[in-house]
C-alpha cells in the first residue's frame, strides 16, 4: 500500500514539475515570417514561437482579429520589423492588454547608419536627372519611417537582426540563456554559409540588371552588386500611370534587361504585359513577406530566389 502511495506521489510530483516547466516557457509572438524564423531557431524547444501574419496575408494587409489581440496579450516577447512595416503592432501594443514584463523588440535596431532611404531606381534616376547615384548616396539623414523596411532581404542584416533576437531572448529569460545563446550561434552561422553560397554563385554573372514589381530589393542588390534598373510599380499597391510604364521601358530597353521579376504576393498581370510588350522574359522572386512560418522558411527562401537569378541572367 505505501509503495502504491508512493508511486501515486511521484507522478503527481513528475505532472506537477512537467505543468511548472510548461508555465515557465515563455511565449514569443512574431510580426513577419521571417522573424518567425529566425526567433524559431534561436528559441528551440525553450520557448513557444507563433506569428501574427496568416499564411497568405502580407503586412500591408493585416488587420487585427479577436485571436490575434489574445496572442498579443499573452505574448512575453514581441518581435517587430519596424521601419515603418508593422506600425499597426506599435498602435495595438498601446492601445491593447499591458502587460508589464512585455519586451517589443524592433530587430533592425542598430542598423540606422546602413539603410537605404530614396525609393526610386537608380537607371530611372539617372535617365530623368542626368545624374549617376547609388544607393549609398541615400544611408543618412532620413527618419526610421522613411527607410526601405526590406532589410531582411539582405542575409549581413538578417545576422544583425537575429542578433538583437538572441540578446531578447536572454533577458526575457535568464533560465535558457545558454541555449538561446548557443542556438543563436549555430544559426548565426548558417546565414554567413548562405552569405557565402549567395556571394559565389552572382559573382559571374554575365547580366547583372534586373527589373522588379517594387522597390523590395536595393539592399539585396546592393550587398550582391546587382543593379536595379527599375520597379513596376512605383507607389506601392498603386496602379503605375503611362507615363511611369513608358519611362520604365526607356529605361529597360536602354540598359538591355532581359527579364523582369514579379512576386507571389502580387498578380503578375501587369508584369507579363509589360514583359510581353517588350519582349522579354518573366520570372518570380519572393519577398518573403508572406507564407506557412517554419524555421527553414527564411533560408529555403532565400536559396529559392537564388536559383531563380541563377537561372535568369546568366
Amino acid at each position: 500500500m505505501n509503495g502504491h502511495r508512493s508511486y501515486l506521489l511521484a507522478l503527481l510530483l513528475g505532472l506537477l514539475c512537467g505543468l511548472k516547466s510548461q508555465a515557465a516557457e515563455i511565449r514569443i509572438l512574431t510580426t513577419l515570417p521571417v522573424i518567425h524564423s529566425w526567433a524559431a531557431n534561436v528559441a528551440g524547444d525553450a520557448a513557444t514561437v507563433e506569428s501574427l501574419l496568416p499564411a497568405n496575408v502580407g503586412p500591408h494587409d493585416f488587420q487585427f482579429r479577436p485571436s490575434d489581440l489574445r496572442k498579443l496579450a499573452a505574448a512575453d516577447v514581441v518581435l517587430m520589423n519596424g521601419l515603418g512595416l508593422d506600425t499597426w503592432l506599435t498602435r495595438a501594443v498601446t492601445r491593447g492588454a499591458s502587460k508589464p514584463s512585455r519586451r517589443v523588440v524592433t530587430v533592425t535596431d542598430g542598423l540606422q547608419p546602413q539603410l537605404i532611404h530614396h525609393l526610386t531606381p537608380l537607371a530611372m534616376d539617372a535617365e530623368t536627372t542626368g545624374s549617376k547615384k547609388s544607393h549609398s548616396d541615400h544611408t543618412h539623414n532620413h527618419g526610421d519611417e522613411d527607410a526601405n523596411p526590406h532589410v531582411w532581404l539582405d542575409p549581413v542584416f538578417a545576422k544583425h537582426c537575429v542578433s538583437n533576437i538572441i540578446q531578447a531572448l536572454c533577458q526575457a529569460d535568464p533560465a535558457h540563456a545558454d541555449g538561446y545563446t548557443r542556438r543563436g550561434a549555430t544559426y548565426l552561422q548558417e546565414l554567413d554559409q548562405l552569405d557565402t553560397q549567395i556571394r559565389s554563385s552572382l559573382k559571374d554573372l554575365s547580366n547583372r540588371r534586373i527589373v522588379t514589381f517594387h522597390d523590395a530589393f536595393p539592399y539585396f542588390c546592393r550587398r550582391y552588386d546587382l543593379q536595379l534598373v527599375g520597379v513596376v510599380e512605383e507607389v506601392p499597391s498603386v496602379d503605375p500611370s503611362p507615363k511611369y510604364l513608358a519611362q520604365l521601358s526607356r529605361a529597360i530597353r536602354k540598359q538591355q534587361v532581359r527579364v523582369i521579376f514579379s512576386e507571389p504576393q502580387f498578380h503578375p498581370r501587369l508584369v507579363k504585359r509589360l514583359a510581353n510588350d517588350l519582349a522579354i522574359g518573366v520570372a518570380e522572386l519572393d519577398v518573403l513577406e508572406t507564407g506557412s512560418a517554419s524555421r527553414t522558411f527564411y533560408i529555403e527562401g532565400l536559396r529559392r530566389n537564388l536559383r531563380t537569378l541563377e537561372s535568369s541572367l546568366r
